[in-house]
């Protein structure tokens, strides 16, 4: 993995996932619905909401990873996650879960400006990132319209 930075970090939370939600709605409907299909979710709100519950994984393990050098993180079965994170909002309004994402993204770029230099020379912390915020972003990558 290259050196991802702090600068790294913070651009795709401002700018990649800072601007997810308009790039998917300015899609053609029918484009929209295809790309949700590509990615397994029937609605915006499911893709969003199963983001945010992976961000709120990975902050507990950066949290866990710059207080215990030896911690090491759960697993997961993916898809129950997954599935558990869409049901969780499978009620909701797409309106609140896209204010919830928001507010977990801001949430996230203030924890991110509040870490201290010294915790980008966690390797863990940042394959935390990198997995969690780049990496889930270019999984997810709005198609060009």
């Amino acid at each position: 993995m290259a050196v991802l930075t702090r600068k790294d970090i913070l651009n795709a939370l401002q700018t990649g996932w800072g601007t997810y939600v308009q790039r998917f709605q300015a899609l053609p409907l029918a484009a929209q619905t295809v790309f949700l299909k590509q990615q397994g979710y029937a609605r915006l709100a499911d893709l969003l909401a199963h983001v945010v519950a992976w961000w709120d994984v990975g902050h507990l393990a950066v949290e866990s990873y710059l207080s215990d050098p030896n911690f090491i993180p759960p697993s997961y079965n993916v898809d129950a996650f997954n599935a558990e994170a869409v049901a969780k909002v499978s009620k909701v309004n797409e309106h609140i879960v896209i204010e919830s994402f928001e507010k977990a993204r801001i949430s996230l770029i203030a924890y991110v400006c509040s870490l201290p230099d010294a915790a980008f020379e966690n390797e863990k912390m940042l394959n935390q990132f990198n997995m969690d915020v780049i990496g889930h972003l270019q999984e997810h990558i709005i198609p060009k319209n």
